[in-house]
């Protein structure tokens, strides 16, 4: 982890599943200096997106964010912005079920520069947690599996704060490394959302352990 110069876990709250119509309404991340992982606080992100959408019953339910809430939030221009300056080649970006959060951040970005590239290496803990222990496989069981409290579970500063601690014990059990830019999936139902050149995308069993040796026995090749 030593090559990058910050470690950037994020998490988002959105109106629905497709990135390219529907809204983030709520980002939450922790940017972590690459040794030590100490908290750089001042850099860290909490905020309410607006949107002109209706939110609807179950995602308001889900999140707590009411329509009210989200028209306090920033606008689409000013989170690009603020992301901006993380999104760089010297940021390794960590999410929990990267596929989908990433795709919003890409369409994003691509609204305000559309000649944008992702360029950040990737780590997916939901794609790590997965080679790791049995379903269910949902943030909230690799909570439960570390003993991470969280405080608003699907609140997006919530969970990314939760998930920096899940990226902090996992590094000093296991060789996350080996897990960067290689993102898993259910082979029943495909990959959907934005595929990346620097990233590889693998079919993904619930055989624990099988995954980490596939990547492996690809780099011997």
């Amino acid at each position: 982890m030593k090559k990058y110069k910050q470690i950037f876990v994020f998490d988002l709250e959105t109106t629905g599943f497709k990135a390219g119509s529907d809204d983030i309404i709520d980002v939450g991340g922790v940017v972590l200096k690459p040794v030590g992982l100490d908290y750089l606080s001042e850099q860290s992100i909490n905020e309410l997106v607006k949107t002109d959408k209706i939110l609807s019953e179950k995602i308001v339910n889900l999140t707590g964010i009411t329509q009210t809430m989200s028209q306090s939030g920033i606008t689409d221009k000013a989170l690009y912005l603020i992301l901006k300056p993380l999104l760089d080649k010297d940021t390794l970006l960590v999410a929990y079920n990267m596929q989908f959060d990433i795709g919003f951040i890409d369409a994003l970005m691509k609204r305000h520069e559309p000649a944008f590239t992702m360029r950040c290496d990737l780590l997916d803990l939901l794609t790590v947690y997965k080679d790791m222990h049995p379903y269910p496989h949902k943030l909230e069981n690799a909570l439960k599996t570390y003993n991470i409290d969280i405080e608003h579970a699907h609140r997006a500063f919530d969970d990314a704060l939760a998930t920096s601690k899940l990226f902090r014990i996992l590094r000093d059990t296991i060789p996350l490394s080996a897990y960067i830019n290689h993102i898993g999936y259910h082979e029943k139902y495909g990959l959907s959302g934005i595929r990346y050149p620097h990233v590889r995308y693998w079919p993904q069993s619930y055989q624990t352990g099988t995954f980490l040796k596939k990547i492996r026995a690809t780099q011997c090749q």
